[in-house]
């Protein structure tokens, strides 16, 4: 297992934009928490108020910043494209079988370097949610709701399994990159909308592959909860706490996520033993 990795390593040890956006991505994502962490909005006492640190401390500090790290997923996604596509246009899956490796070797080498960086980012995600949690609070209850950690961890296997997927049934790196960064952000949101206004209810769109991904970390729902709570309007306070509810479906969410996620392994996989390499 070190051995592939090692490999794997070799291979983004010299690539410059491998390091550039690996920085890119661990410079902006503490700079946008102190920024929302500084933001607030309504009069204080009352349930429309809201203070970005409070996004930030133990124990929400895990779903807070899970939140923040999971907008730049797409990033560490492109940068997943970029690494499958250089080694079908520099030969170097077909160098690696002709050094000795088995194809399923270097397959396995592949996902091994996924779960690496997927572990990687979580741990970082980790870290700042300590550092975060401790500016803004005290120690108190600091491991409630840490499992949203693992759950970041999960959504970031989805989005490299899925960019994974794209990189080697297209092989061509702008070509993999637009239409991997196009279905996050243009066609599974456009899909998604049409069929909800259609059928004028959206818990159907929750299961679909991106959004059960994406949505695994969701904003930390107290604040919405509570002003939904605050209606006085009985039948407005109980539609609103539906869809409260229908955002907040963690459980069957992560088990469909993982679901997809192993469906995007056993294609990427078939896939890769078919073709040549």
């Amino acid at each position: 297992m070190l051995h592939l990795l090692g490999i794997e390593y070799s291979k983004v040890k010299n690539y410059t934009t491998f390091w550039v956006m690996l920085i890119i991505y661990a410079t902006l994502i503490p700079l946008i928490i102190w920024g929302i962490s500084a933001f607030h909005f309504g009069q204080e006492g009352t349930p429309m108020y809201w203070e970005g640190s409070s996004v930030f401390k133990f124990p929400v500090v895990w779903n807070g910043v899970t939140w923040v790290a999971s907008w730049f997923n797409l990033l560490l996604g492109i940068l997943i494209v970029l690494i499958i596509c250089n080694d079908f246009n520099y030969r170097t899956f077909k160098q690696n079988v002709i050094d000795g490796l088995s194809k399923q070797q270097v397959i396995a080498s592949k996902f091994l370097f996924l779960i690496a960086l997927a572990m990687a980012a979580t741990l970082y995600t980790f870290l700042l949610g300590t550092v975060f949690g401790f500016i803004f609070s005290d120690v108190g209850n600091m491991l409630n709701d840490i499992y949203y950690v693992g759950i970041y961890f999960i959504q970031t296997i989805g989005y490299f399994t899925l960019a994974f997927l794209f990189s080697i049934l297209l092989r061509k790196t702008a070509l993999s990159i637009i239409i991997f960064t196009l279905a996050i952000i243009v066609v599974n949101p456009l899909i998604s909308m049409t069929i909800s206004l259609t059928i004028g209810d959206n818990s159907i769109v929750q299961f679909f592959p991106i959004n059960s991904i994406s949505e695994l970390t969701p904003f930390p729902l107290q604040w919405l909860t509570d002003m939904v709570q605050s209606n006085p309007d009985p039948a407005a306070r109980s539609k609103g706490m539906e869809q409260v509810n229908l955002i907040i479906s963690q459980p069957i969410r992560t088990v469909v996520a993982t679901m997809y996620i192993a469906i995007f392994v056993f294609l990427s996989n078939l896939i890769l033993k078919k073709r040549d390499l």
